[in-house]
This record gives C-alpha cells, sequence and structure tokens, in this order.
C-alpha cells in the first residue's frame, strides 16, 4: 500500500537561537484572496473610528447605588444638576466639585420626572407611588458649603393622585406644571388639585415640555403613539398626529420655539413645525435603539439625545445626521441627557452612574 505524505526539512523552520522570531508561511499570491486590501480597508476604518469614539473628552462619572432615571438642570445656577433614581432619592449635585450636595428622600418608587421652577426656587418630582412633591431648593451659599439644608430634606408640598405619574414639566416665567400619566394634568403650586386636565384618548401619556416661547402651549406624547400639542387658553387639545412608534421624549427649540423634536422607538428623532404637523421637517437618523431622551443646546443650533445603545449623539438642529458620537468603555444604557447651561457640557444619567 502506497502512502502520500506531506514532508518538510527542519532546516526550513527551525530556530537558530531561542530568540529567533518564528517563520510564517505564507502564500503571496493575490488570486488566492481577492478581497485581501478590502478586508484591510475596513479593518483600518473600524479603527479608527473606534479611536475617535474613545478619543472623547470624558470628565468623570459619578456614581450612585441605583440605576438614573431622570434628571433636570436649575437654571438659576449653572453647576446645578438634579438626578432622579429608580430606588426614590432625589440628589443635587455640583458639577463643579463633582459631589453630592443635598439629598431629597421622600418618594416611595422609581422618580420618573424632576423639573425647575424658572426662578430656580422649587424643584418639582413626580413617580410612580402616586405622588406629586414640592421641595425647597438650597441657596447658592449652601451649595458652595457641602452641607444638607433641613428644608430640602422634606417636601413641603405633597399631591396625591390616583395613577402613576410618567413625566413633569414646569410652566416658563409661571406657576404652573404639567404632570403626564393616566391624562395631562395642570397644576398650580399654591393648590392641592389640578387646575385643568385634558385626555385625549385612553392611552397613558408618558411625556410632556412646555414651550419657552409661549408659556401656555405643551406638547405631550403618548403610549398609543400620539404627539398632541395642547393651549391651556382652551378646554380642548390643539392638534395630534399618530406616528408609526411611540415617542419617548419631546423637546422645543429654545431659538424657534414654533418647532420641536420627538425622540422616537424606531432609532430616530423627528423635528416638526408645530404649525403643520403633517410631515415632519427633518430626520435625525444614525442611532440603532430607541431613543430615550432628547435636549436642546441653549443656542438651539443643535441637541443631545440618549439612546438604548449605550450612545450619545449630538445634532444639527437641521441635519439628517450626528456630528458627534460619545461612548466609553463599561457605558450602559442611557435614560436622559442634558446640556450644561452654558453649552459646553453634556450630561448624561445611564443605568449604574452620572
Amino acid at each position: 500500500m502506497r502512502l502520500k505524505v506531506i514532508s518538510r526539512s527542519s532546516d526550513e523552520f527551525t530556530r537558530e537561537r531561542s530568540k529567533d522570531l518564528r517563520r510564517v508561511f505564507k502564500n503571496f499570491d493575490p488570486t488566492l484572496r481577492p478581497m485581501e486590501e478590502a478586508q484591510e480597508y475596513v479593518r483600518a476604518k473600524n479603527a479608527v473610528k473606534l479611536d475617535k469614539i474613545f478619543a472623547r473628552p470624558f470628565i468623570r462619572a459619578m456614581e450612585v447605588p441605583c440605576a438614573f432615571s431622570c434628571m433636570a438642570k436649575n437654571p438659576d445656577h449653572l453647576k446645578g444638576i438634579f438626578s432622579g433614581c429608580f430606588d426614590g432619592d432625589i440628589r443635587l449635585w455640583d458639577i463643579a466639585s463633582r459631589q453630592i450636595v443635598s439629598r431629597f428622600i421622600g418618594h416611595r418608587a422609581a422618580v420618573k420626572g424632576l423639573t425647575v421652577s424658572t426662578d430656580g426656587r422649587i424643584l418639582v418630582s413626580c413617580g410612580l407611588d402616586c405622588t406629586v412633591r414640592l421641595w425647597n431648593i438650597p441657596d447658592l451659599s449652601v451649595m458652595e458649603s457641602d452641607k444638607s439644608s433641613e428644608s430640602s430634606l422634606e417636601p413641603f408640598a405633597v399631591y396625591t393622585g390616583q395613577n402613576a405619574y410618567k413625566a413633569v414639566d414646569h410652566q416658563w416665567g409661571g406657576n404652573l406644571f404639567a404632570t403626564a400619566g393616566a391624562q395631562l394634568d395642570i397644576w398650580d403650586h399654591n393648590r392641592s388639585q389640578p387646575v385643568n386636565s385634558f385626555q385625549w384618548g385612553v392611552d397613558t401619556v408618558v411625556s410632556v415640555c412646555f414651550n419657552p416661547g409661549e408659556p401656555n402651549i405643551l406638547a405631550s406624547s403618548g403610549s398609543d403613539r400620539s404627539i398632541a400639542i395642547y393651549d391651556l387658553r382652551s378646554s380642548t387639545p390643539a392638534r395630534k398626529i399618530i406616528m408609526q412608534t411611540r415617542t419617548n421624549s419631546i423637546c422645543w427649540n429654545p431659538m424657534e420655539p414654533l418647532n420641536f423634536t420627538a425622540a422616537n422607538e424606531d432609532c430616530s428623532c423627528y423635528s416638526f413645525d408645530s404649525r403643520k404637523m403633517r410631515e415632519a421637517k427633518c430626520v435625525h437618523r444614525d442611532h440603532v435603539s430607541a431613543v430615550m431622551d432628547i435636549d436642546y443646546s441653549p443656542t438651539g443650533r443643535e441637541f443631545v439625545t440618549g439612546s438604548y445603545d449605550r450612545t450619545i449623539r449630538i445634532f444639527p438642529y437641521n441635519g439628517g445626521h450626528s456630528r458627534e458620537i460619545y461612548h466609553t468603555k463599561g457605558m450602559q444604557r442611557v435614560f436622559c441627557v442634558k446640556f450644561s447651561g452654558d453649552a459646553s457640557y453634556v450630561i448624561s444619567g445611564v443605568m449604574t452612574e452620572i
């Protein structure tokens, strides 16, 4: 019986010294690998993209025991930021020193919405425990002294509803605020019951946002894939459209108050003109998972989005694709994002840190 075996000389692969490199046998015939140049190009391009992503100026992560659910900026103090967690705890952070200034303890379930009055004195929170709580915010001197204010530890007013609340937003330059839940309720600081209620359909309202230019106009989105515009001066809603998927958050353009942008479940954001909502002015694409939150820059020329795909993107207000993407190693799903008051920083809340 005859057997064909592969044989080779040991002199061809044996190293003379132990520190010599091992010889690699490779056939350089280009016909064997016709896609070699294309593969190397893709690998080099992906490496450059990853280096660019991880080269972003990440400053610091401030960790808490529970995941973040919402955030709010203080219009009166540039360095103050409020965060709400799924364990019901609310914290006031000093961004400059990156420390916790005060803790607002009272909610017995997840905090789903935070907002601050225009004068920066009152914090309004709502959660799944069916309560709306109003808190006194410590002044700047207290914030600089790293000491908790006794008046901020307990709410000065607690309003109890029949259903869980999903979001809250404060009126610009007024004493009214709106809560989103089983219906859209309008509250006053000095009244324990809603002064007005709006309901269009039977599904839950998941987000609400007041117009910065016209204080009596507000927009909301519901779990029935709807986006509605309300006018507090009338008893009925003004406009409503139905999207293909649910809208998680809405934000008005501070420099163009007639326009707003909606963060959608279909991985895209849609910019609308409130006067003509039959079609979107611009569709902003790049995310690969649901967009959870959105916030406009004070300049109104761009906005930031946080997504379930663990990335943060900055879009031009009239651009279809993002100009920047932020992602760090170990970063989890992003639930809330905010621009700083001077548009210099982006603050995000993920599952484990801010």
